[in-house]
């Protein structure tokens, strides 16, 4: 019941005119809606294959970190991640994880041809 509320107050306030950034979408096995709401990343998976509905709540800090000598930005994800149904997909609880941004042309590909198979 208490998961059910959750559920429904962040769909509302993904679909509310105060949320920006909303982005959806539709697979062959479920949809997909998210939006920010100020600090906060708001997101709703609806699987209509199996019985599992889930949604997240999470934040977004920048960190700045040093790699090959140079100081860059990276994200720091933290976040809460409820579901509901019999067949859950993802798991219920704390999702924590670290994005850094990918630079090219840092590191470059073997020069043989066999790096390569075909």
């Amino acid at each position: 019941m208490f998961t059910q509320r959750l559920f429904n107050l962040v769909l509302y306030l993904i679909f509310s005119r105060w949320a920006c950034g909303f982005k959806e979408h539709h697979g062959a096995c479920e949809d997909a809606y998210a939006a920010r709401f100020g600090l906060l990343h708001l997101e709703v998976n609806r699987c209509f294959v199996l019985d599992h509905d889930d949604a997240y709540v999470g934040v977004r800090v920048p960190t700045l970190h040093r790699s090959n000598g140079r100081w860059q930005w990276g994200r720091l994800h933290l976040g809460y991640r409820f579901c509901q149904g019999d067949e859950q997909i993802r798991q219920t609880g704390v999702d924590v994880y670290w994005f850094r941004p990918v630079v090219y042309g840092q590191a470059c590909p073997p020069a043989d041809d066999e790096y390569f198979p075909f």
